[in-house]
């Protein structure tokens, strides 16, 4: 489901397996079937790395995966992309069909509840977006207001179900970093959607101004708040700042990490 995602950098593919002297508590199982899988592996990027699962011939995989923070992932399955939310010590089984992806796609297994909801986000957004194509041609207030009511009605539901309240505050503030994500995509296609229309102001992204963007904790932990980060660098980059003094100011070293890579 790529319809609502920023365009990013491309992360260095690190494949890696697990280390027969891990600490107790950083291993995560994930095994599953893909039916009518076109692909012969399954890829989770985790933060600044790859992680690839190799498919049989009918499509069941099984590994593990070794991680020390928890925090929101993106699943890679063939052109289509899903975000999980994995706790070391989770244990993950993936049930899905290819040909009938939006109907069956379901996680069991420890850590279910959190990855059924992230999963049912994701179509539903998909949903949304394809419903609302018009949005992108709104005026900057009036996206801003009808993104804000999904993502609030998203989260009513959340609230509803019986998905723990650690998650939940998390997801609360996934959502924001969602919304500053869309705000990248509308900002990038005005023109496109809006060519007789007055140019964005340049102070449009203001919400980027409420975050900080040299947090070490929430690039480990939000996926979207990666791609912010790494999104808003390149557009330091193209107007004209260097690289060198770009990483002289980051204290994070993950986002040093993800910054020289990208």
């Amino acid at each position: 489901m790529n319809t609502w995602k920023c365009i990013l950098p491309l992360f260095l593919v690190v494949i890696f397996s697990c280390s027969p002297n891990q600490k107790k508590g950083e291993v995560i199982y994930f095994s599953g079937r893909i039916a009518n899988a076109q692909t012969d592996s399954i890829y989770l990027l985790l933060n600044n790395r790859e992680k690839g699962f190799a498919l049989d011939f009918d499509g069941n995989f099984s590994d593990t995966i070794q991680l020390v923070d928890e925090g929101y992932k993106k699943l890679s399955i063939d052109r289509e992309e899903f975000i999980m939310y994995l706790i070391p010590g989770d244990s993950l089984i993936l049930d899905t069909d290819l040909n009938q992806i939006e109907s069956h796609f379901k996680f069991s297994g420890k850590g279910e509840n959190k990855n059924n909801y992230l999963v049912d986000k994701t179509f539903k957004t998909d949903q949304f977006l394809t419903e609302n194509q018009a949005i992108f041609k709104l005026a900057p207030q009036d996206f801003r207001n009808k993104i804000k009511a999904f993502h609030q009605l998203v989260y009513q539901n959340l609230e509803k179900s019986d998905i723990k309240a650690s998650f939940v505050k998390k997801e609360e503030k996934n959502l924001n970093y969602d919304f500053i994500n869309l705000l990248y995509t509308y900002k990038d296609s005005y023109a496109y959607y809006n060519p007789a229309a007055e140019q964005l102001p340049i102070n449009f992204l203001t919400e980027l101004d409420e975050i900080d963007l040299d947090n070490e904790d929430d690039y480990k932990t939000y996926q979207s708040y990666r791609n912010i980060v790494l999104t808003h660098l390149q557009e330091l980059l193209y107007q004209g700042f260097s690289a060198d003094a770009l990483l002289q100011k980051i204290k994070s070293p993950s986002i040093k990490k993800g910054f020289l890579i990208c």
